[in-house]
């Protein structure tokens, strides 16, 4: 670096200053490990990039033209990305607006670190103007900077540490503050793994994980770190209530608003998985029920990350006595030796000693957890920690439905069920528990999710897989979720019955009746018959006799006598088939009746009938001419049209006989 660029000075025109008056700040350009330039900014605003014309030329790959702008006003220092190719990046993260940095950070630009420096004169000059007397802000200076906490009281004693109640005298508000017991922090492996319980928890952000605010040390020199104070209870007392049949508690926590709230600490617990973190130390007294419905999962201080490797080193016996130490007010203990965790919230592996971490020892405790929420009492009812590990250890278990009857140790009978519905253990939520606090890590739920996805199908009212529900029970189910439709539907289903018996009723009635009608019908048709062979006979008759009548006819017309040709011709076409030829030879003939009475519409029918029968017999164009346009009685001849003369007759080439009778041979 040369000299005239450790001494260059910048000002937002361009123009250099050595103003010694002025506030200045470093820009220290470094590329790769190598400081190549360091520009000396008074307050203004300035371009970054490759350009020559920036204030801050940088000249290193992946920089852009115009790549950032660096606004530096009093003791406040911003810097905004100007949409460069590849970005303004600060500790690793991309900016985007306008962002305030503090000295000494780092500002990575393309292959370039800009790393932004006041002068000691600078913050001399800048704290010196700070504590002008007369801006009046000595009060609030001195509120910033005194000691920020001031403990009120004890909430909690565990193994390590000690948890407090403080005020927060700065942002004043109260806050759990967590310190490290009298004398850990002597011991380095303690301190470590405090910190460690600190950090693990901060990095957890989630809704039902209680957030930490500040890590650090006291003036006296005591490690602390403060989490949101919780103003409420602990899974454990509101147990303990509905145990004892509080009343206030009975109405508040049924059994749904407390599958709520363990479905909030699942969520927990599935986010932490999704980390890479283990609890370990899962109970209902580091679940905390705020005021307002806010569930809160404490103390993670046994936590640990998978990729840790082994959590604690094995071993085949249960501590003794001196193995553990006090936490728990119900007289149980969160173990920190072999065993880890807070008999009998454990799995099977952790009470044997099992270091391998495994997110299904938390679904256990998470089933075990369950359990106490529906039986009101944990999963071993005797007190000794050494019976409890062991019984742990081998999985065994009360059943659900045995515990609900067994009374305490000490002769109390078991608690009344008023939580559940109707007083009864949910066959459903049995199968969940047994399902999750299987012996086998592999049979039970694979992940939290789907744990939760059974108790949610179940409060839905759908089978759960757990209990591998069977066609009736699903039945059942469904009519119990459609409670309503159902109701309906059987309501429905009486009347449909009831209509139906009715139905079947009147059809039989009328079955009968129809009986008795057939019979009547039977009858009828035989007389039917009979008339019927009495009426073909006459109708033979009448064909037998329709030749003389048509002879009879053409006879009458031929002397004049229209008005009885009618009669007979009409005789002869009561016996005559349909559509045959010979009734198209007598509907001609009483065409010429009815034309020679002036019943001209009349005959003009019978005309067109014989026509569609035998088509061509008659010149019915010629027909319909004369009887339709011309005045009947002025215009028809005396003797006749031409076409009444040429009427079909046998001695004519008409065979009638052959008409009368198709099948005659000529």
């Amino acid at each position: 670096m040369s000299e005239l660029e450790a001494d260059s000075v910048v000002s937002s025109d361009g123009s250099d200053t050595n103003d010694e008056q002025s506030l200045f700040v470093e820009i220290h350009v470094l590329v790769g490990t190598e400081c190549v330039t360091i520009y000396r900014v008074p307050p203004g605003e300035y371009l970054i990039g490759r350009d020559s014309s920036c204030h801050l030329a940088v000249d290193a790959e992946n920089v852009s033209r115009m790549h950032a702008r660096l606004a530096f006003h009093g003791h406040r220092i911003l810097v905004e990305d100007l949409e460069s190719a590849n970005g303004t990046l600060i500790g690793g993260i991309r900016i985007c607006l306008p962002t305030p940095i503090q000295n000494g950070t780092e500002v990575h630009i393309g292959a370039a670190r800009l790393l932004v420096q006041f002068n000691e004169e600078t913050l001399s000059r800048i704290n010196a103007a700070l504590s002008d007397p007369s801006l009046g802000l000595e009060p609030i200076r001195n509120e910033l900077t005194q000691d920020p906490y001031f403990v009120t009281g004890t909430i909690a004693e565990g193994g390590m540490g000690l948890v407090v109640k403080a005020r927060d005298q700065r942002v004043r508000r109260l806050v759990a503050m967590k310190v490290l017991r009298g004398g850990y922090e002597y011991a380095a492996d303690k301190l470590l793994r405090f910190v460690g319980e600190a950090q693990l928890t901060g990095q957890l952000e989630h809704p039902n994980i209680v957030p930490v605010y500040q890590l650090g040390i006291s003036a006296n020199g005591q490690t602390f770190y403060t989490m949101k104070y919780v103003r409420g209870q602990t899974l454990e007392e509101i147990i303990l209530c509905l145990h004892n049949g509080h009343p206030e508690t009975l109405k508040r926590y049924s059994l749904s608003s407390l599958l709520t709230i363990f479905q909030k600490v699942g969520d927990a617990i599935a986010f932490a998985h999704s980390r890479g973190v283990i609890h370990r130390d899962l109970k209902p007294a580091n679940i905390m029920i705020g005021a307002f419905g806010e569930v809160l999962v404490m103390d993670w201080g046994l936590a640990k990350r998978v990729n840790e490797g082994s959590l604690v080193t094995p071993a085949k016996h249960p501590p003794q006595d001196d193995n553990y130490q006090q936490e728990s007010t119900r007289g149980f203990y969160t173990l920190e030796g072999a065993v880890v965790g807070t008999p009998p919230y454990l799995s099977p592996e952790q009470a044997m000693g099992d270091g391998t971490p495994n997110p299904r020892s938390d679904i256990h405790v998470l089933g075990s957890i369950l359990y106490t929420l529906l039986a009101l009492r944990p999963p071993i009812l005797t007190h000794n920690v050494e019976a409890v590990i062991s019984a742990v250890a081998q999985n065994k278990f009360i059943p659900l439905r045995e515990i609900v009857c067994m009374p305490s140790e000490d002769g109390t009978p078991p608690p009344v069920l008023a939580h559940c519905p109707g007083g009864k253990l949910p066959e459903g939520l049995i199968a969940v528990v047994e399902k999750a606090m299987k012996a086998d890590p592999e049979a039970r739920y694979g992940t939290v999710e789907e744990f939760q996805a059974d108790i949610n199908a179940w409060q839905n009212g759908f089978a759960t897989q757990a209990e591998q529900a069977g066609f009736f029970r699903q039945l059942l189910l469904l009519l119990e979720r459609r409670r309503r439709e159902a109701t309906i539907l059987g309501f429905f289903a009486v009347i449909l019955f009831s209509s139906l018996g009715y139905f079947l009723k009147r059809l039989a009635a009328d079955r009968q009746i129809l009986a008795e009608e057939r019979a009547a019908l039977a009858e009828n048709n035989i007389e039917l018959q009979s008339s019927n062979q009495k009426f073909e006979f006459l109708l033979s008759q009448l064909r037998l006799t329709a030749e003389r009548n048509y002879v009879s006819a053409r006879i009458l017309l031929k002397q004049g006598s229209p008005k009885f040709a009618l009669e007979q011709i009409n005789l002869a076409l009561v016996g005559a088939e349909e559509d045959s030829p010979s009734k198209a030879a007598f509907l001609i003939v009483r065409g010429h009746a009815n034309t020679g009475l002036g019943y001209y519409p009349e005959a003009l029918e019978d005309y067109r009938s014989a026509n569609k029968i035998t088509p061509g017999i008659v010149p019915l164009d010629v027909i319909e001419t004369d009887l339709t346009q011309s005045e009947p009685e002025a215009s028809r001849p005396q003797t006749g049209w031409a076409w009444e003369q040429n009427t079909p007759t046998p001695d004519k080439g008409f065979p009638l006989r052959k008409l009368l009778n198709p099948r005659l041979k000529k």
